[in-house]
């Protein structure tokens, strides 16, 4: 009985009490990954492994809080005749299939900016991502793809505008996202 004793003072005393082990840290408010530049908070939903590492994928909340900001720019990868018919507030035009051009026109813009948000069709298409590709390789880092894009924005009936920046009573229905880009 009296090794039993011993052995068991012997067992508390060697244990860590609860009180020494170490906290764990706060977990942060905005989750940044290896882009991400300034701080976003990734929408959890986006789950696909090819992008979700390279830059935050955001949702329609985030996009709304950020577009609050001064220095966030929307850049919209759709194409020239989509921007021009509607787009979301002060986006500016950068699609894919003629990028450089438009990238020298908006040059200056972009290199102003604290945020770039890119945005394209929604979920399924990954012009935005190309578009964000395309500017990490111009230097960027400071870049985020809102993934809802156009269909999210509209289907929330949030303002719009045309070519010339006037707003858009009702958003212009968006036609079914194509299947792979």
């Amino acid at each position: 009985m009296r090794f039993t004793l011993l052995a068991l003072s012997a067992l508390l005393l060697l244990r860590p009490l609860a009180a020494d082990a170490p906290t764990p840290a706060p977990a942060p408010t905005a989750n940044l990954t290896p882009q991400s530049n300034p701080p976003v908070t990734p929408d959890p939903r986006f789950t696909d492994l090819t992008y979700k590492n390279k830059w935050p994928h955001i949702d329609l909340a985030e996009t709304q809080r950020l577009m609050k900001k001064k220095g966030t720019i929307l850049a919209d990868g759709r194409s020239m005749s989509e921007w021009e018919q509607s787009h979301l507030p002060g986006a500016l035009p950068l699609p894919l299939n003629d990028f450089e051009a438009n990238y020298a026109k908006a040059e200056a813009k972009l290199k102003k900016a604290k945020i770039i948000i890119a945005y394209c069709h929604g979920e399924g298409c990954h012009l935005s991502d190309s578009l964000c590709q395309n500017l990490v390789n111009k230097g960027y880092t400071n870049v985020a793809v809102f993934w809802g894009g156009y269909p999210a924005w509209s289907g929330a009936h949030l303002p719009m505008e045309d070519k010339h920046g006037n707003p858009i009573s009702q958003p212009t229905p968006v036609p079914a996202a194509p299947a792979a880009h």
